[in-house]
C-alpha cells in the first residue's frame, strides 16, 4: 500500500512506494519550482533519499504515452525533463483543493503554452498570487478570437489553438471522449472513426484529436 503526504503549504510531495519496478527522480519543493527545476534524472532501482521522490512504473508510462513518448525505448534527457514536468503538473493539480481555485485554473489553463508554465502557476500557494503571475506574464493577452477559426470551420479541418465547441462544428461528435485528470480542465483524447475513399474504394479511418485545456494541441490519424 502506498502512503501519500501532501503539504500545501511546503508544496513538498514525498510518495513512499514498494522500490521494485519504480523510476527514481528528482523533485523540487513547491516554492522551487521554476525553469532550473527541469534537470531531472529517471533510472532503474536506486536509494530514496529526503530530497527525492519516486514515480511508479505504470505513471512514468502513462506520462510517457500522453506526451507521446515510447517508454520502452530510451528516453532521451529532453523527454525525462517532459515526463517530470507532465508528472509535476498532474500532482499540483491535485493539490487545488476548493471548487474556486479549479475554476480559476480551469480559465487561464487554455493559454498556458507548456507543462513549465503550468507548474510555474500551480506553484503558487494562494489565487491571488497566481492571478498576479498571470497578469505578469500577460497571459490574457494571448486570447484569440474564436471568429479567427471560421475559415478553418467551414473547410472541415483542424487547427491548434481550437476550442471543443469548434472542433464539433468541423468535425462532429466523436466517438468517444477519454479524460487525464480532473475532467473539468478539459485536458481530452477524442476519437474519430470515418469511412475515406481509397484506391480500392472506402477504408476505415481513426482520427484522434488531443486537447489541454479544452483547446487543440494535436491529432493523428490511424
Amino acid at each position: 500500500m502506498k502512503n501519500i503526504i501532501f503539504n500545501l503549504f511546503g508544496g513538498l510531495i514525498i510518495l513512499i512506494l514498494p522500490s521494485c519496478g519504480l523510476y527514481q527522480l528528482k523533485t523540487a519543493e513547491r516554492a522551487e519550482l521554476g525553469p532550473e527545476a527541469d534537470l531531472v534524472t529517471i533510472k532503474r532501482e536506486g536509494t530514496i533519499k529526503k530530497d527525492t521522490g519516486i514515480i511508479p512504473e505504470h505513471d512514468l508510462k502513462k506520462y510517457a504515452f500522453e506526451l507521446g513518448f515510447n517508454p520502452d525505448n530510451e528516453l532521451s534527457d529532453e523527454e525525462r525533463s517532459q515526463i517530470l514536468s507532465r508528472y509535476k503538473v498532474r500532482a499540483l493539480e491535485r493539490t487545488l483543493d476548493s471548487d474556486k481555485e479549479r475554476q480559476h485554473y480551469s480559465k487561464v489553463l487554455p493559454y498556458l503554452l507548456s507543462d513549465q508554465e503550468k507548474v510555474d502557476y500551480l506553484s503558487y500557494p494562494t489565487i491571488e498570487g497566481r492571478q498576479a503571475w498571470v497578469i505578469r506574464n500577460k497571459i490574457w493577452s494571448r486570447a484569440k478570437s474564436d471568429k479567427d477559426f471560421l475559415d478553418v470551420v467551414d473547410s472541415q479541418d483542424l487547427t491548434l489553438g481550437m476550442n471543443q465547441e469548434l472542433v464539433r462544428k468541423s468535425w462532429g461528435e466523436p466517438e468517444s471522449v477519454e479524460h487525464s485528470g480532473n475532467p473539468i480542465y478539459k485536458n481530452e483524447k477524442w476519437r474519430y472513426v470515418r469511412d475515406v475513399p481509397s484506391p480500392n474504394g472506402y477504408k476505415r479511418e481513426r482520427r484522434y484529436v488531443f486537447f489541454e485545456g479544452g483547446r487543440v494541441v494535436g491529432w493523428e490519424t490511424e
